[in-house]
């Protein structure tokens, strides 16, 4: 094999490891390993071990749980951390939901702008 071939074969299996990583995770757990396609194509999280992860692995890490989640394979996470997500979840929700309907954050006329504010306009935040 002379160097040109050399130079194409490692420039192609470099690029195919660059898309890889770039597109999917391996994650570790329990079961075995997994390819999890990524939300966004980045270099970052290349690999992650989540035999171990507990609650506050996940919260810190959004974009791995979406991914798993998307992938269809929840059963990477645990049943007591799945529960806590869906505790935490659910406040968030009914906290918006309260706010929602007691009306502090509601606009009036949202076509009346600053000015209205400015103005002392009663009706333009409500």
């Amino acid at each position: 094999m002379n160097r040109v071939e050399s130079f194409l074969i490692g420039l192609a299996s470099g690029i195919a490891v660059l898309y890889l990583v770039m597109h999917f995770t391996l994650v570790r757990g329990s079961d075995g390993f997994h390819f999890i396609p990524k939300l966004n194509a980045k270099l970052d999280m290349p690999y992650e071990d989540v035999r171990d992860f507990q609650a506050e692995h996940w919260q810190r890490r959004p974009a791995l749980t979406m991914s798993i989640l998307r992938a269809r394979k929840g059963y990477l996470i645990d049943e007591r951390t799945q529960r806590s997500i869906q505790k935490t979840t659910q406040q968030m929700l009914s906290q918006a939901r309260s706010v929602h309907t007691s009306g502090n954050l509601t606009l009036g006329n949202p076509t009346q702008g600053p000015q209205a504010l400015l103005a002392g306009n009663a009706n333009a935040v409500r």
